[in-house]
């Protein structure tokens, strides 16, 4: 008798380990639609330049006055990156581009230091 008290135990125990891992192994499926649109807004985030780990050239960095007399310098340039003037009390910056690594930096920063040879490399 014992010994069959002994197997019910352990064909108990077994059932009750087998429900708990088929119970545990439920998961929140995310919907393909959810997923493909993350992925869609992402790259146009990226495209954007709305993630601040990115490379961009600063051209100056001083006076309101100054930093519009660069800015419109800039514009008549032609030159294709776009340019945005950030402000940091007390000074202005005039930053040009948004690059995703190093080397577009570089190669970009050769053409604008044509015209601006002050022009330099950060990531902000």
């Amino acid at each position: 008798m014992p010994k069959l008290l002994n197997s019910r135990i352990v064909v108990t125990i077994a059932l009750m380990l087998i429900s708990s891992l088929g119970i545990a192994q439920q998961s929140n499926q995310v919907e393909e639609t959810k997923i493909e649109s993350l992925i869609s807004k992402k790259i146009v985030m990226d495209k954007e330049g709305k993630f601040k780990d990115r490379y961009t050239i600063q051209l100056f960095y001083g006076e309101i006055e100054g930093a519009r007399k660069v800015e419109a310098q800039y514009k008549a340039s032609a030159m294709n990156w776009e340019s945005s003037l950030e402000y940091e009390a007390p000074n202005f910056k005039l930053w040009v581009g948004s690059y995703r690594n190093k080397l577009d930096a570089e190669r970009a920063l050769i053409e604008i230091k044509k015209d601006f040879p002050n022009a330099f490399i950060l990531k902000p």
